[in-house]
């Protein structure tokens, strides 16, 4: 059930008042509302209940989580998954979700692309598109030029702006108990680096949560210098509870298997700090391992062995080119043998001789090496080295598995590929045909980067 929400006029005057100053125009001593208190004798006598959540061990109700995660992780689809099984009824990811309606707000997918992503995250989940009209809200705001949800003040303070409004009767109308923003780029226009603005943007949401009872999922970026979240602390210290998403890597950062992800919990008041879920990227869905078929595992287990070597054999590669004239490698036996010179090699990760050539025929045979003729001059000659072919296709997904199992076929451009400015809502199943999928948006998100 909803509570009451003040006036956009009731948010703004709490917000610009002058606290410090009741001379300079804020709120007298006189007026001001006494702290509220909690009347522990009345509680003694009422059992107390833990903090519910919307989805199990990282989403609270009533509290804004922080999920975080790099270009290309899946942030976007991982939030529209949810928002699905909310929507649905049903668990996702082997996580409990609160069944209710659920939006998903994006401002940087087009209808096209959410239509897209929902028809798969639906087969993935055995879900009749049509069946989540009125209780999945489905929402671009692709181009629209006010996006932010707080504004300067005309007294320079911070103030609800009308997208905000906008969101909270889409909320209260809605019933929805899970909402997912994104992206905190779009949403929030003050200094990301500034205490000040990230806590009081970040508590405005905060305040909609609590008199909402919805859990609020903000998606985000990590800085650049690895931490789980860009900006002012203020980020982290300002929610009550966090989350990453990430490729699955190794101790170095290395990506070991570009479809396996990891959900981890880095900040967590009402639940276990530091626990980890792993999933994996399949058709355009996340899937637990496990869910899958026995045969369909073991045609994926294959394939990121293969994956693996051929990873390692275009690092020792890329290392060896690194390394300047007279360290490249040759694909005939012999002295400067490929295979033979990797062994050992870190990059190579243990990989015996016979897996590295393996790889070597498989990545000749893909295309992603060939072999040139240069002139060494230490030796005097010409000599046959292998050197990597870059990659320029726009249609590959870097996140389809690339060796025994090829990219699904895309659809067939049937409209102009222009970035329309779509300021209405989805419930459910997308208005009209199916809209194709634009071969430049294949992953879930554009931040810049290739991203979910």
């Amino acid at each position: 059930m909803l509570r009451n929400l003040e006036s956009l006029d009731s948010h703004a005057s709490r917000w610009s008042g002058n606290w410090n100053n009741p001379a300079g125009g804020g709120a007298s001593a006189a007026d001001a509302h006494p702290l509220p208190s909690l009347d522990l004798a009345a509680l003694a006598n009422v059992k107390p209940q833990p903090k519910p959540f919307a989805i199990e061990r990282i989403a609270p109700s009533a509290e804004v989580t922080l999920l975080t995660g790099p270009g290309s992780a899946g942030k976007s689809l991982l939030g529209q998954q949810l928002a699905t099984a909310a929507a649905a009824g049903l668990p996702c990811l082997g996580l409990a979700v609160m069944s209710g309606p659920a939006i998903y707000l994006t401002c940087e997918d087009d209808a096209g692309q959410l239509h897209w992503r929902q028809a798969h995250i639906c087969e993935a989940m055995n879900v009749p598109m049509g069946a989540l009209a009125g209780k999945l809200h489905l929402i671009s705001l692709r181009g629209e030029l006010d996006n932010a949800l707080t504004v300067e003040a005309v007294d320079g303070k911070t103030a609800p702006s009308p997208s905000y409004v906008r969101l909270v009767q889409w909320i209260r109308s809605s019933g929805c108990g899970l909402v997912i923003l994104d992206h905190v780029a779009h949403l929030f226009t003050g200094n990301e680096n500034d205490r000040g603005d990230v806590t009081r943007f970040v508590n405005l949401l905060n305040r909609l949560a609590g008199e909402t009872g919805a859990a609020i999922l903000l998606l985000g970026h990590p800085n650049k210098s690895g931490d789980s979240y860009s900006g002012s602390t203020a980020w982290l210290n300002a929610v009550r509870s966090q989350i990453t998403i990430d490729h699955e890597r190794d101790a170095d950062g290395t990506i070991i298997d570009h479809d396996a992800r990891v959900l981890s919990i880095g900040k967590a008041n009402y639940a276990k700090k530091g626990e980890a879920l792993r999933f994996r990227w399949h058709k355009w869905a996340f899937v637990r391992e496990d869910d899958l078929p026995a045969d369909t595992r073991a045609e994926l287990a294959e394939v990121i062995q293969l994956n693996k070597e051929d990873d390692a054999f275009l690092a020792c590669l890329r290392e060896r080119d690194a390394q300047g004239d007279g360290r490249s490698v040759g694909p005939s036996p012999g002295p400067n043998y490929a295979p033979s010179q990797f062994v050992g090699m870190k990059q190579a990760r243990g990989l015996k001789k016979e897996a590295l050539k393996r790889a070597m025929d498989r990545l000749f045979s893909v295309g992603r090496i060939e072999s040139a003729t240069v002139h060494n001059k230490a030796k005097g000659r010409d000599v046959t080295i292998i050197r990597e072919v870059p990659q320029t296709s726009p249609n590959a997904s870097p996140n389809a598995s690339r060796t025994l199992i090829p990219n699904d076929p895309e659809p067939a451009e049937m409209r102009p590929r222009t970035h329309t400015i779509y300021t209405t809502y989805i419930t459910g199943a997308a208005h009209g045909s199916a809209a194709p999928y634009p071969d430049d948006e294949i992953d879930w998100g554009t931040d810049g980067e290739a991203d979910e």
